[in-house]
């Protein structure tokens, strides 16, 4: 596995392990360049979304780059203000990512309107405005409710996961079904970086925290999505493919579980 590595989704599309995340990355030059560095460093796969409010940002760096555009997986989602008119959404995103399609649209929180939206979303891949579908911040429960009536099972729920929030039960229920789990925040948003056990077992690898945090999702089978706007911790984050962390110390992280959600709590959600 390297960092052109990518898995099969079960709709037999293909998504890098590692991508950048966006998320709270300010519109304008910050993202562009965080983009561009990404790309620089091999990344191949950039994680946006409507509310985050860079899109056009993603978009011109990705132009900027000149990359083919097949080559570069590029997620967006539906906002849950928009549930309304999702095709609509999509079409305002493509817009501003200066894009014909996406590779992977995802309903970004489990609202009410989550199963007709879903119908949408199935349409909108038919039409080939985004390749594959999916959902995000999704429970176990929202999963079982969806599932039954989707004529397209989702492709990835993307989930706040890493090993102070091991969400074990809800990673081997989508294995199970064949949907793909993809890690957001799998730094815990820098606020265990510091913490001495991770810290000391980082150490023995000759590796920051960070990386060994992105490592343990990636030996989960977990597709993850860091985030950074600084060229050091862009290409640091990419280099996680030449060491292996030791069946021991994978279970010695699993440990590290305290259930820390430091976004939303979708355990709540209607």
């Amino acid at each position: 596995m390297d960092i052109s590595s990518t898995v099969r989704l079960n709709d037999s599309n293909r998504m890098p392990w590692l991508g950048l995340g966006t998320w709270r990355s300010p519109p304008g030059k910050a993202t562009e360049q965080a983009v561009l560095w990404a790309l620089e460093a091999g990344y191949r796969h950039i994680d946006t979304a409507a509310i985050y409010g860079n899109e056009q940002s993603v978009g011109a760096a990705v132009q900027k780059r000149g990359i083919p555009r097949e080559e570069i997986f590029i997620t967006t989602k539906l906002w849950n203000a928009d549930h309304s008119n999702p095709g609509k959404a999509l079409r305002q995103s493509l817009s501003k990512l200066g894009m014909s399609y996406v590779d992977l649209y995802l309903i970004h929180f489990p609202v009410r309107q989550r199963l007709s939206s879903w119908q949408v979303l199935e349409q909108l891949q038919k039409d080939g405005l985004c390749r594959s579908i999916g959902v995000s911040n999704f429970t176990i429960r929202h999963m079982k409710e969806l599932l039954p009536s989707a004529r397209v099972i989702p492709a990835v729920n993307q989930v706040e996961f890493n090993p102070y929030l091991y969400q074990r039960e809800l990673h081997e229920f989508c294995t199970k079904n064949k949907v793909w789990l993809e890690a957001y925040s799998p730094l815990a948003q820098g606020e265990k970086l510091k913490d001495p056990k991770l810290v000391s077992l980082a150490a023995k690898y000759s590796r920051s925290p960070s990386q060994l945090l992105i490592r343990w999702c990636l030996q989960k089978e977990v597709v993850v999505i860091p985030k950074s706007v600084h060229r050091e911790f862009i290409f640091q984050n990419a280099d996680v493919f030449s060491f292996s962390i030791t069946k021991e110390d994978m279970v010695l992280l699993d440990s590290f579980d305290e259930n820390l959600r430091l976004c939303w709590d979708p355990t709540v959600a209607p």
